[in-house]
């Protein structure tokens, strides 16, 4: 059938990208560092004469025995292929500020550091809109310029979580209920059903590609494990970490933009729709709010 064809090579280009070649890669990693071990980490002569001395006892097994040590190897790679896909959660929570109770007194602090900054960048902006009055130069007006953009980079809005990330979330949150009175976590369930189909793909790209970054990054914990046998997996495992936590910042303030942009423009047809009034105003987005929160 058609569609079962489809499925068999979506799955297999999921087993395939994001799955067997990390896994591999870490199966590799783990049996040379085996071999090598601490103290010979980088000898060369030692691994070649590990791999030779493997790939003879291999060969002299029949090949069923061969067929089922592929087997089991290919099973360990899914499985912890499928662990990392579990994990990753953990690390995109992380990501976005929402710590565990138990990481609660440091989150305070790094929350509370961001503030400051923030605040302090703030004040320069507002210490240059006050020094230098409308009509401005247009030296002038890049000093104001990038002194906003200083604020900006460590938050839209001002700073309530311990990450980057999750600011960059929360911040939209936060100018959206700051310029129209909507609650976006209450409101946007029900945006979601106004969006067009194509921003509504939009949307969900971009969080998908928050997930995939995450997972990336998650790929790190086992390569570091192997650590414990071969100390430069460190070295390998900082690859995926730093890799995915680029992508997942460049794909977090993508994310971030695409639902305070589908407010902004579409946040009237919600209105319509429940007979708020096509004309925008902050108590008509408060009365949204209410209506959208039922009372709780």
């Amino acid at each position: 059938m058609p569609v079962l064809g489809d499925l068999g090579r979506q799955l297999a280009q999921r087993w395939v990208g994001r799955l067997a070649l990390p896994g591999l890669l870490l199966a590799a990693t783990a049996l040379g560092g085996a071999a090598l071990g601490q103290r010979h980490p980088f000898d060369h002569a030692r691994l070649l004469h590990r791999v030779a001395r493997c790939a003879t006892a291999f060969a002299a097994r029949p090949p069923s025995v061969q067929l089922l040590l592929v087997g089991v190897v290919l099973l360990a790679v899914a499985a912890v292929g499928v662990a990392v896909e579990s994990a990753a959660g953990v690390t995109l929570r992380l990501w976005l500020g929402q710590w565990p109770r138990a990481l609660r007194g440091p989150s305070r602090v790094l929350a509370a550091h961001r503030e400051a900054r923030w605040e302090a960048a703030q004040r320069r902006v507002a210490e240059l809109q006050a020094a230098l009055p409308a009509p401005r130069e247009p030296a002038e007006t890049r000093a104001i310029d990038r002194a906003a953009e200083d604020r900006e980079a460590i938050a839209p809005a001002r700073p309530a979580r311990p990450t980057w990330m999750g600011d960059r979330v929360a911040g939209a949150d936060t100018r959206v209920l700051h310029q129209y009175g909507l609650d976006l976590a209450a409101v946007w369930p029900r945006l979601w059903l106004v969006l067009p189909q194509e921003v509504r793909d939009e949307v969900t790209a971009a969080r998908r590609r928050v997930e995939v970054a995450a997972q990336l990054a998650t790929w790190a914990v086992p390569f570091a494990a192997v650590a414990v046998v071969w100390w430069p997996a460190l070295l390998v495992a900082a690859v995926p970490a730093l890799s995915g936590w680029r992508r997942g910042r460049a794909a977090v303030a993508t994310y971030a933009l695409l639902l305070e942009s589908a407010v902004d423009v579409h946040a009237g047809a919600l209105a319509a729709k429940v007979a708020e009034g096509e004309e925008w105003t902050t108590e008509r987005g408060a009365a949204l709010t209410r209506r959208m929160k039922k009372g709780s």
